[in-house]
This record gives C-alpha cells, structure tokens and sequence, in this order.
C-alpha cells in the first residue's frame, strides 16, 4: 500500500514537471517577493523562483520597494516561462519574460535585485548591475557599500540583521 502510494505521488510530480518543463504562457497571480511568484497556468498555480538574480527579502531595506516594482510591472499579466526544474522547495527555477524583455534583466538594470553571481554566468547581468550601482538606481540608492545581500540577510539572526543589514534604507 505505502508502495502505490509513492508511485502515485511520484507519477503526478511526473505529470507536474512535463506540464511546467520548457517554455509556457502563465499568468502572474501574485507577488511573492522581488523574486518569488505564484503563477496560473490553465487551473494549475504553480510558484516560480526567478532564476539568475537575488532580490532583497521583503524584511530587508528595500524588499518592498522591489516587491511594489515587480507587482507593477507583472502582477495579472501573462508573462513567458522557460523553467529549468524544481528547487528544494519545490519551486519551478525559471526564467521569466515579459513583452519580449527578461525579467532579471529589468530588475538588476533598475536595481531592485542583485546578479546572482553563485548561479548565474550572464555577463550582461553584472554590467547592468554596475550600471545601476553608479547611477544609484533602487537599491543602490546609498551606494555599493551600503547594502546588505539577500544571501547574507538570510544566514543572520535578527540582532545581526539589524546591526549588519540596515545601512541604507529606501
């Protein structure tokens, strides 16, 4: 019994994975953070995790702010998914394009997110990214030294967080 369960459980993220594999039309249902969304494809929602880019934590300087852009720029409008798999959190990792334009790179060249650089090799990324630092653009509002990276946020406690991570705020 325990054994078809498995199976079945197996077969339908089997069924999942083929439906959301390679390129797709959804529509952005919600806004999760900067990076992070809920989309509807036919009745199935399904979340995707923007690949190639970092976007500040919603509790961090300047979270919101990327969070308000890209729900202006996305929310209820159907954008092209070109997914790659399923992350530890069963998330779909994804590249997302909107009216033809990548979705990372509108974020980094606004500023509203970080190249992620530990799993992304897109060099046009870091220009943009070096673009907007000097032009101060989001949240490099108070400079490069100023800011504090998603990835470091995270790994930090609250006490840290607020001694570490709040140099600049929006």
């Amino acid at each position: 019994m325990k054994q078809k369960s498995i199976f079945l459980t197996l077969g339908f993220f089997l069924c999942f994975w083929v439906q959301i594999e390679a390129q797709t039309n959804a529509t952005v249902i919600r806004v999760i953070d900067g990076d992070t969304y809920q989309m509807l494809k036919g009745k199935r929602i399904f979340t995707v995790r923007l690949l190639n880019v970092d976007a500040p934590e919603t509790k961090q300087s300047f979270g919101e702010a990327a969070k308000d852009s890209v729900n202006k720029l996305i929310l209820g409008k159907t954008v092209v998914v070109d997914s790659l798999k399923l992350d530890r959190y069963n998330r779909v990792l994804a590249s997302v394009s909107i009216n033809g334009k990548a979705l990372d790179s509108i974020l980094v060249s606004n500023g509203w997110a970080w190249h992620y650089v530990e799993y992304s090799n897109k060099a046009e990324l870091a220009t943009m990214q070096e673009m907007a630092i000097n032009k101060h653009l989001g949240l490099w509002k108070c400079g490069a030294n100023k800011v504090c990276p998603p990835s470091v946020f995270r790994s930090l406690n609250a006490k840290n967080r607020a001694k570490y991570c709040n140099a600049c705020s929006n």
